[in-house]
């Protein structure tokens, strides 16, 4: 196995030689993108993955290779339905999970959307900040009995945080001017500050938690972007989900540093 990796690697060069018969593992956003592609990869490693999709027979369609490769390969793929902009699906998920009882060794929440039209979910949250990080919190806080102890927790952060520190005094955008980015990057800072604070509060299980930014990917994450606005982004080392979603599926253990402190973050430029 690769001891170090670069800008293309894949996710086969960073599970190579890696077995996860027996681990189970769950990813949100299977309907498209990098979630498809990380489910793909774990599976074809021997994970038992479950998939979370607002829009199941979208998700089916999507992950057709994922169930093919879970088949050849021991291991299992199935669909949930959460629909992260309504709290009511997010609980009813969770809670069927929960009565379920099989637990999770990781929980990967991929999830998202980015740059949306000015809009609202169903529980009246800005739409970005109301599916990226509150649908997720409410999701993975309701779930976290399930976690295995020394499991981890991996949101999917961007470098497009730094558009934006979270504004709890005006979340929803009442008082301030819209700006897609802007809240964007509110929604991104709050899943990496969640991150810090669930690694902070479950560690004592050995549970870790970490935010990951994979970086600038080629998918429909970018569908609400001018075509202007995409063919600039496109120019900065744009890559395929198979490279991207290497950063979800490493198989490095957490750091045992103590984690940063809130609001410490990257210093990298947006790419994302």
């Amino acid at each position: 196995m690769a001891t170090s990796f670069g800008a293309k690697s894949t996710t086969e060069d960073v599970l190579a030689g890696i077995e996860l018969k027996g681990k189970r593992i769950l990813v949100t956003g299977v309907s498209a993108g990098l979630g498809v592609e990380t489910a793909r990869a774990l599976v074809a490693h021997g994970a038992d993955v479950v998939g979370a999709a607002r829009d199941l027979e979208k998700a089916k369609r999507a992950t057709a290779e994922v169930s093919k490769a879970a088949a050849a390969n021991g291991a299992s793929f199935e669909l949930i339905e959460v629909d992260l902009a309504s709290l009511k699906s997010v609980r009813a998920a969770a809670d069927k999970l929960v009565a379920d009882g099989r637990l999770f060794d990781v929980i990967i929440a991929n999830a998202g959307v980015m740059a949306t039209p000015f809009g609202k979910t169903q529980d009246g949250f800005e739409t970005q900040f109301g599916t990226n990080h509150l649908g997720h919190f409410v999701f993975v806080n309701r779930i976290a009995k399930l976690i295995k102890d020394g499991g981890r927790l991996v949101n999917l952060a961007s470098s497009g945080h730094r558009f934006s520190n979270v504004d709890l005094n005006d979340p929803n955008f009442e008082a301030t001017l819209y700006a897609p980015f802007v809240a964007y990057g509110r929604s991104k800072t709050a899943n990496i500050l969640f991150a810090v604070a669930f690694d902070q509060r479950h560690r004592e299980r050995g549970i870790r938690a970490a935010a990951v930014h994979p970086g600038g990917i080629q998918t429909e994450l970018a569908r609400h972007m001018t075509r202007r606005k995409w063919n600039g982004w496109s120019n900065r080392s744009m890559k395929r989900p198979q490279q991207r979603a290497r950063s979800l599926s490493s198989s490095k253990p957490f750091p045992t540093e103590p984690p940063p402190q809130c609001g410490q973050r990257s210093s990298r430029p947006p790419k994302r």
